[in-house]
């Protein structure tokens, strides 16, 4: 079994320990410059920053991009991250820009 491997098996079972249902990790592969790190967000808008820039989901902040991030709502994608409002259900992943926290695809209704 490789290291890498080991890890995060052993990280998954104590976030599963621990209650962690919400956020998903899924190891990467490490050639090239990230950190390689992605995971899926779930849950409701509580507030907007900045028109959009940022939105914070289950207490934690995330950024979106206007050039990276792909914003669907209602099933229609390419919406501008103008278009977020409070109270939004949404899932989304992560990319591993800004520590993990920007989201790269994003879709809510």
């Amino acid at each position: 079994m490789k290291i890498s491997t080991a890890l995060l098996t052993s990280a998954m079972a104590l976030a599963i320990s621990m209650g962690v249902t919400s956020t998903t990790v899924l190891a990467g592969s490490h050639s090239g410059g990230g950190a390689g790190m992605a995971s899926e967000v779930k849950g409701k808008i509580t507030k907007i920053m900045r028109e959009g820039r940022s939105v914070e989901i289950g207490g934690k902040v995330y950024f979106t991009s206007g050039s990276r991030t792909n914003i669907c709502i209602k099933g229609k994608c390419d919406q501008d991250r103008g278009a977020l409002k409070v109270g939004m259900s949404c899932k989304g992943m992560t990319s591993s820009k800004k520590k993990g926290m920007e989201f790269k695809k994003v879709e809510c209704e």
